[in-house]
């Protein structure tokens, strides 16, 4: 298991990660709702991703887990920042975002934002949002 470290952000908290050198594309998983990167998938998806040499990065959005801030302070725009962020300032390359639950609408959300670095695309138990079109279309 990867040695936890901290990513400074801009209002003073940190995001919690873990990173493990190897070859490209990186693995990044997202983490679903009141989850951590101590969980069993993402633990699980770091030993494969050392036995294979790939570059793996797992983290944990504010209010979660070994992050800083209260969880009552997240939204699912905060933990996009904090996704991108990571995504950002701690990998290179291209991407094989791997979401669970709510990771996977955040990895959907990611992808999105930084299409040039996808190379793949996994979703566990996905939790879109679809709020706002359902909405629109009344």
């Amino acid at each position: 298991m990867g040695r936890v470290e901290r990513l400074q952000r801009g209002d003073g908290n940190t995001v919690a990660y873990a990173a493990t050198p190897g070859r490209a594309p990186t693995v990044v998983f997202l983490g679903g709702f009141r989850s951590d990167m101590t969980g069993t998938k993402a633990v699980a998806l770091e030993a494969w991703a050392q036995q294979r040499g790939q570059a793996f990065l797992r983290f944990d959005y504010l209010g979660h887990g070994q992050s800083s801030g209260k969880f009552e302070d997240g939204t699912i725009g905060r933990w996009l920042d904090d996704s991108l962020a990571a995504i950002d300032q701690l990998t290179t390359g291209k991407l094989v975002l791997v979401g669970s639950s709510m990771g996977g609408w955040l990895s959907l959300l990611a992808a999105r934002a930084r299409p040039e670095r996808l190379a793949g695309l996994v979703l566990i138990a996905a939790a879109p949002d679809f709020t706002e079109r359902m909405l629109l279309k009344g």
